[in-house]
């Protein structure tokens, strides 16, 4: 029966509503609709630069350290 009106769901999916697919009573698959775009991430800029930081080894030094460590 899903499969004739896959149609139907995938529209009422694209409406918001949330479709269970279910097979001998059982729950089978859900059909959601995709979001549109994902959100970007945003960084706090100001919690960034009000933040103290901590003492130890830079990134920078780590990695190049490793990468001599390799020649």
């Amino acid at each position: 029966m899903a499969k004739s009106r896959l149609s139907e769901f995938l529209d009422r999916a694209a409406a918001g509503e949330e479709i269970i697919v279910t097979s001998d009573g059982r729950p089978k698959a859900r059909i959601v609709a995709l979001d549109a775009e994902p959100v970007p991430f945003r960084a706090n800029r100001k919690l960034l630069k009000s933040s103290k930081r901590k003492a130890g080894t830079r990134a920078e030094n780590i990695v190049r350290q490793d990468r001599d460590g390799r020649d």
